[in-house]
């Protein structure tokens, strides 16, 4: 006989194993226990196993050690067996599953068989009428009064009287703090740009700068006695001290003779008067002209002098420096200004100049100029408060002044103070109100309590002398046929709505 071997996982249960018989089509399964692990171990797993072959049409047996399984396993009628090889010698002796459970029926006793039975009087057939005349009206009667109670309902409108709450708070917004805290700080953020930009003025102060240049006259002495041409431009110089320098003013030509002489005019090659040097001091020549010929000045220049220029003074540099930083300073508000998120705001007097990236000047102090040139880079920062951590502490302000038994409506109304100041720790300082309007809590059970089975009217002065209202309650009934007849509110607390505006 045909038979299928299904070998069990320690981690199986009854949902596994079932899945793994599936739609056997041999006529015996066999399922063998893991040799390590516990599973299957509950009777109903093996219930449950037993009828799913049994509904498949196939004879099932186990193959395992497990004491507590195989007392099941007995129980049940399934059989047993040491190893597969067992299970083929020995006959599978197995039973049936019981598909639903048997009904347990107590014997019957004899002695109910032979007891009379006992028969209840009848009553006459009017009494019978009367006593069914009577629970009809009866049960009438309860649902008229069940109607009466539940049918009717009522809503009462109450609009509470508001009363307006202010609340004005100082407020600090440090750049050290990163929390909001409500007694009155709340953090501010720094924020920085770099701008660039150039400017000039006109310098103030003045020097003695050199003004004519000096002028005389020179004699050219042949020492070969070779004749030689003397070009214009021909460069002069003193041999003692600081050497000051001259040219020739024209061509000349000396004879070929010892000591024959000629007269040139000179000027001084630097203006002012460094070219005013005594007679007999020029005394040397450039080139090689000066191994022919000597050179004296029989006579001492004369006309070199100073003039008064302008020139630029510290004073100068410092001035078109803060001029430049104070523009720089005003065009970062803009740009700062653009960085910030929607609901933030720069406080103007926080603005620093935070580093100098660059600063470069055209002319030094003292130099000779009219006009002074900066280009100026620097870094700017300033302090951004978000005005939702003031709202929050306005609002927290406006919180505390709620008296008890109150509450506010809706959303508080928030201004802020355009004044805003900061002081020598760069903390921002501003002040900020919020406004809003207080109403008294009511108890819909309360409402309910002072109305319930009351007329209208009684029932609106009850209301106004009892609750802190702004109006005088709306009362309506429905149906529309009890307010005409009855006028007061339901009995049932249920049935009454209440409506707080």
């Amino acid at each position: 006989m045909k038979e299928q071997i299904l070998h069990l996982d320690p981690h199986d249960d009854f949902i596994s194993a079932r899945d793994k018989m599936g739609w056997v089509q041999t006529q015996r399964v066999l399922l063998v226990w893991p040799w390590h692990g516990r599973v299957l171990t509950r009777r109903l797993d093996l219930v449950l196993l037993h009828r799913h072959a049994h509904q498949l049409g196939a004879h099932m047996a186990l193959i395992t050690a497990d004491p507590e399984v195989h007392a099941h396993a007995r129980d049940l009628g399934l059989p047993v067996f040491p190893t597969v090889e067992a299970s083929r010698r020995e006959r599978w002796r197995t039973r049936a599953p019981r598909l639903r459970p048997e009904r347990y029926r107590p014997p019957l006793d004899p002695a109910d068989l032979r007891r009379p039975v006992l028969k209840t009087p009848s009553l006459p057939a009017w009494a019978v009428r009367l006593l069914k005349g009577l629970a009809f009206a009866a049960g009438l009667v309860a649902i008229l009064a069940l109607a009466y109670a539940l049918v009717p309902s009522a809503s009462v409108t109450l609009t509470p009287a508001t009363h307006p709450l202010a609340a004005t708070v100082e407020i600090v917004a440090d750049p050290n703090r990163t929390q909001v805290e409500t007694a009155g700080f709340i953090p501010a953020r720094a924020v920085r740009v770099e701008l660039e930009a150039s400017d000039f003025i006109t310098t103030t102060g003045s020097i003695n700068a050199p003004g004519d240049t000096a002028i005389g006259t020179v004699v050219f002495t042949n020492l070969i006695g070779t004749a030689a041409t003397i070009p214009q431009g021909t460069g002069l110089r003193t041999s003692g001290g600081t050497p000051v320098r001259f040219v020739t003013l024209k061509a000349a030509t000396i004879e070929g003779r010892p000591n024959a002489l000629v007269e040139v005019p000179v000027k001084a090659v630097d203006p002012g008067p460094s070219g005013n040097v005594g007679a007999g001091l020029v005394n040397s020549i450039d080139g090689p002209l000066g191994l022919q010929l000597a050179v004296t000045n029989p006579g001492a220049t004369k006309g070199g002098t100073f003039t008064q220029r302008a020139a630029v003074t510290a004073a100068d540099r410092e001035h078109l420096s803060e001029q430049l930083r104070e523009q720089l300073q005003q065009s970062a508000i803009g740009k700062i200004e653009a960085l910030l998120q929607p609901s933030e705001f720069l406080a103007p007097d926080s603005l620093r100049v935070a580093e100098v990236v660059a600063e470069t000047f055209d002319r030094a102090a003292g130099e000779q100029a009219d006009i002074l040139r900066l280009t100026l880079r620097i870094a700017v920062t300033g302090l951004a408060v978000d005005e939702n951590d003031a709202r929050l502490v306005a609002q927290a302000a406006l919180q505390a002044q709620v008296p008890p038994g109150e509450g506010l409506i809706g959303q508080a109304q928030f201004a802020r103070v355009p004044a805003v100041t900061v002081d020598a720790d760069s903390r921002v300082h501003f002040t900020a109100t919020a406004t809003g309007e207080t109403v008294p809590f009511i108890s819909r059970d309360l409402v309910r309590q002072l109305v319930t089975g009351r007329k209208v009217g009684d029932a609106n002065r009850h209301l106004l002398a009892n609750l802190p209202l702004a109006n005088p309650p709306l009362i309506t009934l429905r149906p529309n046929w009890y307010a005409r007849w009855y006028n007061h509110l339901p009995w049932m607390p249920f049935r009454i709505d209440v409506i707080v505006r």
